[in-house]
Formats: C-alpha cells, sequence, structure tokens
C-alpha cells in the first residue's frame, strides 16, 4: 500500500514539476565552503549531474564505491558510511546543501538513507578542509547539492527494477517563473527484498539456504522542495528535506551465535526531516555575508532480536534527535587579501528510552525512563588569502573549537573539551595548464554522546577518559592538462594523528565487551594519481590509483595496533564507448587492497582484497515533448567477487537493474 501510494503521488506531481528552471545561482551559495579564485586550497573533487547519471546509482552511497580515495561500507549497524583516504567514519563529515546529515549523536552519516536522484552535485574535499566546515572534519569532507535546474523547463524522473526484488521510482523538476522566484520539488521510492551473498563461507552462520541473505529487506521514501529568490543584492534559498525507512540490518554472519554475540537487528522506523536556510548578502563593494541555519531532526527505533529467526524481541532502543545550527561567513577584499571571518555554532539534544521484554513480545516491553543528552559545538575563525604574484597565492587560517555536554542522561558529568585548529595554503598556477598546490594544517575531532555515552544495547564499555583526535595535514598535488584530450592529478599526502579513538576488547566477569580509548598516535600517508584521457571522439578512459600505509605508535601492552578498515591500495578503472550516436557503453573495474578488522577475540584480522567488474549501457530510446528517454542498464560486481569491508558483513554479491529514464 505504501509503495503504491508514492507511485501515485510521484505520477501526479510530475507534470506539475515540468513546468521551468531555476536560477543557475543556487550552486555558488548553498556549497558549504566554495572556492574562489584566492583560495589557496587542495582542489575538490567534482562529480556533476552527467558523472553522476553516468555511474547509474540508487542511492547516494552508490557513488562512493568507484570513487579513488573514499571507502564506504555497510557497517554493523546497517548504516553504509564513507571514510575519506582510509580515516575513522566520524571524521568524513557530510553535507547536504551547507547542512550537516549525520546526527550529531552519533556524527555518521548514512549515504543509504538518501536518494541519489535529488543530487546534482558532489564536492569531495580530501584533506584539509577549509574551516567553513566547522570541527570534526579532520579527514575531509563530502558535499551533496541538491538539484538545480538549468535553463528551460526541467524534469528528471525514472523507474527502476533490479535483482531481488529491486524497485525505484523518482522525480524531480523544477519552476522559474518571470519573477525571481524559482522552485523545486521532487520525491522517491525504493525497496528491496534482499542482498545477495557472493561466498557463502564469509557468512557461514547465515541460515539461508538461498542467494538471498537474511534480514537485508528494505523500503523507504523521500521528498524535497525547495524556493529560491533572487533579489538584487542578495539570494535566498529554502529547503526541505525528508526520508523515512524502514529495513533490516545484516547480522555479523562469521560470528557462532551460540558462543558470540552477533547484532539480530532490524530499524522499524528511521527517519530524517532536515530544513535548510541559505543566504548570500553583498552587504557593499568587497563585502559578502554568507548564511547557512539548519534544523534537523532524526527518529530511529532499533529492535534487537534474540536469533536469526527475528521472532523474539529482546530490547528497543528508541532515539529522537533535534538539532539547530547556524554557520556565518563574512569576506572582505582590501587591496590584494581577501580576509574571511566564520563562526558555526550547533546544538543538538538525543532523547533515548531502552525498553526490555522478558516474553520476547513488544507488548510486554517493560517501562523505562527516558534519557536526554545534549551536545553543543561552536567554531569561531579567521582565514587571510593574500595574493603574492600574478602566479602565486597564499592561504592562512586559524579556529578555536569548543565542546560541552550538558545533559549527560544517567551518566556522570562530562568536562568541556576545546581544540585549535590552523591552516596554510600556497598555490602555483603558472599556466591554465598547469598548477600545484601545498597544505598543512590541523584539525580535531570532538567524541560524539554516543562514543562517550551509549553503550549499543549492552555492546560497548563506557571510557569517560576520551579525548579530542588531533591531526597534522599535509598534502602536496599537482594538476597538469598537457593536451584537451589528456588531464592528469598527482597528489602526495600524510596525517600524522594523536588520540585517535580506536576500538579494543574487555572482558568483564566472562563478559566480551569493546571499549573505544584514544590511540597514543598514528601516521599514515599515500599517493593519489589519476588520468581522464579522450581517446577518440568514441573513447575516454578514466584511471584513479590510491596507495597508503600506516604506522602506529607502542601501546600500554608495547605492542603495535593496527588501523581497522582502511584499505592499502584502490584502483578504479573505467572506459566509456560511444558506440552509435543513442547508445553508451561503460566497463568499470574497481580493485580494493588489503586491510585489517578486529576479531570477536580482539587480535587483528586481515581482510581478502578483492576486484569487482561492473558494466552500464545507456540508450537513446525516444523523445516525449522535447524530452529525451533512455534505457539503461547494469551489472555490478558481475563475477560475483567476495568484497570483505568488514569481517561477516561482505558486499552484495552481482547485482542488476534496469531502468527508463526522462531527462
Amino acid at each position: 500500500m505504501r509503495l503504491t501510494h508514492s507511485i501515485a503521488w510521484i505520477l501526479a506531481a510530475a507534470p506539475a514539476l515540468a513546468q521551468g528552471q531555476g536560477s543557475g545561482s543556487i550552486e555558488e551559495v548553498i556549497l558549504t565552503a566554495p572556492r574562489g579564485p584566492t583560495r589557496a586550497s587542495r582542489p575538490a573533487l567534482v562529480l556533476d549531474s552527467v558523472a553522476l547519471q553516468v555511474r547509474q546509482p540508487v542511492a547516494v552511497a552508490d557513488i562512493f564505491r568507484t570513487v579513488t580515495g573514499v571507502f564506504v561500507r555497510t557497517n554493523s549497524r546497517g548504516q553504509t558510511v564513507p571514510r575519506i583516504r582510509g580515516a575513522e567514519e566520524r571524521q568524513t563529515l557530510v553535507f547536504v546543501d551547507g547542512a550537516p546529515l549525520a546526527a550529531p549523536w552519533d556524527g555518521r552519516a548514512d549515504l543509504s538513507l538518501l536518494p541519489a536522484g535529488l543530487i546534482d552535485r558532489i564536492e569531495v574535499t580530501r584533506g584539509l578542509a577549509p574551516i567553513e566546515y566547522g570541527p570534526n572534519a579532520v579527514a575531509g569532507a563530502i558535499d551533496l547539492v541538491t538539484h538545480v535546474p538549468q535553463e528551460g523547463t526541467s524534469l528528471r524522473a525514472e523507474i527502476l527494477v533490479g535483482s531481488l526484488g529491486l524497485r525505484n521510482i523518482s522525480a524531480v523538476g523544477g519552476v522559474d517563473s518571470d519573477s525571481r522566484w524559482s522552485f523545486v520539488a521532487g520525491g522517491s521510492t525504493v525497496d528491496r527484498d534482499a542482498e545477495r551473498i557472493a561466498d557463502k563461507d564469509s557468512v557461514a552462520f547465515d541460515p539461508s539456504t538461498t542467494r538471498a541473505r537474511t534480514n537485508t529487506d528494505q523500503s523507504g521514501d523521500s521528498l524535497f522542495a525547495a524556493a529560491a529568490y533572487s533579489g538584487d543584492s542578495f539570494f535566498l534559498r529554502a529547503s526541505l528535506l525528508h526520508a523515512a525507512a524502514e529495513h533490516g540490518v545484516a547480522a555479523q554472519g562469521d560470528l557462532n551465535p551460540g558462543t558470540a554475540s552477533p547484532r539480530f537487528w532490524r530499524m522499524p522506523e528511521r527517519g530524517l526531516t532536515q530544513a535548510t536556510l541559505n543566504g548570500n548578502w553583498n552587504l557593499r563593494e568587497g563585502v559578502d555575508l554568507r548564511f547557512t541555519g539548519w534544523q534537523q531532526r532524526f527518529d530511529q527505533t532499533i529492535d534487537a532480536y534474540r536469533d536469526y529467526s527475528y521472532t523474539a524481541l529482546r530490547e528497543r532502543e528508541q532515539g529522537r534527535d533535534h538539532t539547530n545550527g547556524a554557520r556565518l561567513a563574512l569576506s572582505t577584499i582590501v587591496d590584494r587579501a581577501t580576509l574571511r571571518l566564520v563562526a558555526t555554532v550547533q546544538d543538538s539534544t538525543h532523547r533515548q528510552t531502552d525498553f526490555t521484554t522478558a516474553t520476547g513480545r513488544a507488548a510486554d516491553f517493560m517501562e523505562a525512563p527516558e534519557l536526554r543528552y545534549r551536545q553543543q559545538l561552536l567554531t569561531a575563525g579567521i582565514e587571510t588569502d593574500l595574493r603574492l604574484g600574478n602566479t602565486l597565492t597564499s592561504t592562512v587560517g586559524l579556529a578555536m573549537d569548543r565542546a560541552s555536554t550538558p545533559l549527560t542522561g544517567d551518566k556522570p558529568p562530562q568536562q568541556r573539551l576545546s581544540a585549535t585548529g590552523w591552516s596554510s595554503g600556497l598555490r602555483w598556477t603558472p599556466s591554465d595548464r598547469l598548477s600545484a598546490v601545498a597544505t598543512l594544517g590541523q584539525r580535531s575531532r570532538f567524541p560524539t554522546p554516543r562514543e562517550l555515552f551509549g553503550v549499543a544495547l549492552g555492546r560497548f564499555l563506557l571510557n569517560p577518559d576520551l579525548q579530542p583526535e588531533r591531526s597534522l595535514l599535509a598534502d602536496f598535488g599537482i594538476l597538469h592538462s598537457p593536451s584537451d584530450a589528456i588531464s592528469l592529478d598527482f597528489t602526495l599526502w600524510a596525517n600524522n594523528s594523536d588520540d585517535t579513538l580506536s576500538q579494543r576488547v574487555v572482558t568483564i566477569d566472562d563478559t566480551i565487551r569493546r571499549q573505544r580509548y584514544n590511540l597514543n598516535g598514528s601516521l599514515t600517508y599515500g599517493i593519489e594519481a589519476a588520468a581522464i584521457w579522450t581517446i577518440t571522439k568514441k573513447f575516454r578512459g578514466d584511471f584513479s590509483v590510491g596507495l597508503q600505509d600506516d604506522k602506529v605508535a607502542r601501546g600500554e601492552s608495547g605492542s603495535h595496533r593496527r588501523l581497522l578498515h582502511r584499505p592499502a591500495e584502490q584502483l578504479n578503472l573505467a572506459l566509456d564507448w560511444q558506440a552509435t550516436s543513442n547508445l553508451g557503453l561503460r566497463a568499470e573495474l574497481s580493485y580494493v587492497g588489503r586491510a585489517y578488522d578486529l576479531a570477536e577475540d580482539g587480535t587483528d584480522t586481515r581482510l581478502p582484497a578483492s576486484t569487482s567488474i561492473g558494466l552500464r549501457a545507456v540508450m537513446n530510446v525516444g523523445r516525449i515533448d522535447n524530452r529525451d528517454i533512455f534505457l539503461t542498464a547494469a551489472a555490478d560486481n558481475l563475477t560475483d567477487a567476495l568484497i570483505l569491508p568488514q569481517l561477516g558483513l561482505p558486499a552484495p554479491g552481482r547485482s542488476y537493474h534496469v531502468r527508463i529514464r526522462i531527462n
């Protein structure tokens, strides 16, 4: 019934959406930290609407599976989270139209919750991020920009079906009246019966007798609306995003339920509602004020069951998050310098109730108190760009970050934490075809309230002495285009971290638990290289590779600990062939090298390398009312290879989908 209702809504709304186009200046307003001509920072990796449609994603998470320098995995909580340069999940911030996507309680952005059809542009900052991103952007940041219509009418709609019951319908479009108003609206619905098991041995205790993995179904809906107004000296855009989902969470299939404690979870409720206001004012010549304000509500219910049958309940966790935040950036140009003053504030309250039952029935959940947690974050900073010559630009900045937890539920009070961030950059641009950028700076991340106070339904032992993570980041990159057909990108980077949060296994009264703690220190370093070559008018090749390694200081026991879930090698190859004027084909190869995970007994276990192959096809099959109609097809992990980013939680095996799309 829910799917039928959503289909009806989208089809009914489609004609109204296809009436016009929005303002082309929106894109410059809603990025978190736009790169100006004077800013000496590492260029962002940009994926525009064409690059996104070539990848044929369903959820935003699908986009990053072939992006070097970004690694995604679905963790034991069922979240699909990105990690830039193999850093910790919470060190990578994700923004939608300039507002943080993750609920501050957990600090991790689940990219599977957001439909790809709403996104028109993605910018990935790998390494030292501008101070506008605020605290916690240690490894980098991902900016997701929602649909920005082009000139003329704008409508993008599609219907998709795929393996194991995958179904998706989405539409997004815009209206631009003759006045200064513009509007965007869209919606999406997605369902999936299960994910495919590639290698049964990797989930040996999953009772499934088919290729469908137990408890991996999903269904969700999303709605989006935005209105923008362009004045003579200002621009305003208000948007509202709502996404709701229910899904199962794959249990860690390598654990024996008789001797270990895998999570048997289902999430009958997950809902994100986020309102965002973006503004840009030209106060006077050379003085601009940018503003982003957001209000987010995130609701989540976790049902914990006793075994693989998912019939007898054990516990229920209900969480309600309410967050308000704002960012102000005042910039002024004085002679050869550009000065930016930045302030970011965020206040978040988390309400949680944990229920237990002795009978296995929801009707018999025992009454439990509601616990309230609150975190406040503040950043204030200053940054200056200075032109040193016609080809040389420098940027230096300083920021102060603070975190406090006024409410701590039933846990002891937590001390206020503070940290200092600074950055410096130098950019040399001798010609339009060659540029080099070097950056050096420090960023910090505060522990999230869940890391400080959450026990994850009995899985974790608290550690009240957690300190902020600190990272010294260095980056040197060269961009070179020897001809119009070839573009080259090469980067050396290093991340020297102190107090990085990790996990260890602790046994108390014969009960095994995990505990977060601060590592003594670690150095991660690597190389990234990419090339785009237009071989002929019909062929284009993309190549990118990332290599990294790390050294970790000895712990209290005198032993070295490995950094977890960080692939040492990442290689992506793609070949595009425009076979005919109406048919395009794409072949993709992705290789992920060795990494390590923490076994149930606390030892480090090596994860196998993997190679996956994907195929894409796009055919223009006609036009309706001057709009192109495309038939697309995609096959992922064609050889059904085992891709194991975490023990007992492999990525899906072979899958396919076909869709009809109107552009």
